[in-house]
């Protein structure tokens, strides 16, 4: 019985060595890598607060202009807390989209302008987090389309 047990003991210890150091390995590998972003909502507010006239400009007028912004809006990108991550990435998509247009290319600026629409909703919503948990006035937000709750209907015969 002896042989056996020794046996599968020395098994059982290859396998935790093993074992051990495949997660040392990789805890290694991941740790010299790129660090994975984690969101954060007041580094993102401190972002916002730092970064606001880049923000509320909307003035893009060159490749350099565009490419400062796609930074900024990807780091925030990567910091945007839950209550607004998916709202930012509609944001970012639609900076991303118009940094692709070709000018003079209808298809493509069709795109742009669908993005954009598509971006208004996702623009107030973050506008009024961000005033609300930052303090931070990124209005006022233009938009083409109203995004106000439209009023209950009101029932036939109901006093106005």
């Amino acid at each position: 019985m002896w042989p056996l047990c020794h046996t599968r003991f020395v098994q059982w210890k290859r396998l935790g060595t093993i074992a051990l150091s495949v997660s040392f390995a990789g805890t290694t590998l991941v740790a010299c890598g790129e660090s994975i972003p984690i969101p954060d909502a007041a580094a993102f507010c401190e972002e916002l607060r730092n970064n606001r006239s880049a923000i509320v400009s909307g003035t893009i007028s060159s490749e350099l202009e565009m490419t400062t912004t796609l930074e900024l809006y990807r780091r925030l990108d990567a910091l945007a807390p839950l209550a607004v991550s998916q709202e930012w990435a509609v944001v970012l998509n639609a900076i991303e989209t118009a940094n692709t247009v070709v000018p003079g290319d209808q298809d493509g600026v069709q795109r742009v302008a669908a993005a954009a629409y598509q971006s208004e909703a996702a623009a107030l919503a973050i506008a009024e987090w961000a005033m609300a948990s930052c303090e931070v006035d990124l209005g006022p937000v233009t938009t083409l389309v109203p995004h106000d709750a439209p009023e209950p209907a009101k029932p036939v015969g109901a006093e106005n």
